[in-house]
């Protein structure tokens, strides 16, 4: 599908420093963020450098458009900030714009390249209005009885069919022992959390360590491969935490979210594997990207006075 972009797939991971700088460096992009209060370095390392990097993975084939975790992160975060769709819009296309610069600039820009990089772009700017408009109008209208915005939701929103856990666990043999070392970790998780009074640099390097672990062995499971994939982002981040930088406030805040994480991975795992009474075996899915987006938001550094400033004159 990207066989003109992917001959030039290596300069393009070589200058990925140089097009995210031209990706940031756009004013409005910069504004857009900055007047929803959120740091641009912080913006760059902790989603665009990650949402770069997913796109590569879809141009060598080892992903498909629109299933990007990252995003699902990002999206959540910019729910819980209410930013605008209009400005989702704004700093997500200019990705593409600053793609399409890069190749002209490199003289690898030609109709061929501008199909497959358009196309790229497009399909995934798509699932994301798709994902922020029904992440949208579930939270904010959940009573809406507008017969267009029951149309637009119809007509965008991918309805996927549900799998139960009962009906997945007669399709699928799953080694029982697998389950029970997800069991050990969840308990090895809180009590490395319970362990001190309050969070320190111990108990959130085990934290870390073990939701690598957890997502390894999701890993081996048919099905599971995207919820592994985002508590491997979880673990990411919580290896990146600059932890002397962080007020008491944060991390009891960041403690909270973590043991609600963990609480949540056990509930997942009784009712797939041990009750059989989940309807949906990618429940958590969301619920999990939310708690880390959650977490992204607390520990995002706040935008300085001068930045503020800029906003507001513009």
């Amino acid at each position: 599908m990207f066989k003109y972009v992917l001959k030039n797939i290596d300069l393009l991971q070589e200058s990925k420093e140089e097009i995210l700088t031209l990706w940031m460096h756009y004013d409005i992009v910069q504004n857009r963020l900055t007047r929803n209060s959120i740091n641009i370095d912080f913006f760059k390392s902790k989603f665009a450098s990650k949402v770069f990097d997913f796109a590569i993975s879809v141009i060598k084939h080892e992903n498909k458009t629109g299933n990007c975790p990252v995003i699902g992160v990002m999206l959540m975060l910019f729910k819980k900030k209410n930013i605008p769709l209009s400005d989702v819009f704004i700093i997500c296309v200019h990705l593409k714009n600053a793609l399409l610069h890069f190749a002209y600039k490199n003289s690898i820009l030609n109709h061929d390249t501008i199909k497959e990089l358009s196309m790229l772009m497009d399909y995934n700017f798509e699932g994301v209005i798709i994902e922020y408009v029904s992440l949208y109008y579930q939270d904010n209208h959940p009573q809406n009885n507008n017969m267009e915005i029951k149309k637009f939701k119809e007509n965008t929103i991918k309805q996927e069919s549900l799998t139960s856990a009962e009906i997945y666990l007669q399709e699928v043999h799953i080694d029982m022992e697998i389950i029970e070392e997800l069991n050990e970790l969840e308990s090895d998780t809180l009590n490395a959390l319970d362990s001190c009074e309050n969070l320190d640099q111990n108990s959130l390097d085990e934290s870390s360590n073990l939701f690598k672990k957890y997502a390894t062995v999701l890993n081996t499971i048919y099905e599971f491969e995207e919820l592994a994939y985002t508590l491997t982002l979880l673990s990411d981040m919580l290896r990146q935490v600059g932890f002397d930088t962080l007020d008491e406030e944060t991390k009891y805040m960041v403690e909270i979210y973590l043991k609600a994480i963990v609480s949540d991975l056990r509930a997942w795992r009784v009712s797939i594997f041990t009750t059989k009474e989940a309807e949906d075996i990618h429940y958590l899915d969301k619920t999990l990207l939310s708690s880390i987006a959650q977490i992204q938001m607390t520990l995002m550094p706040q935008n300085s006075d001068k930045e503020k400033e800029e906003v507001e004159f513009f």
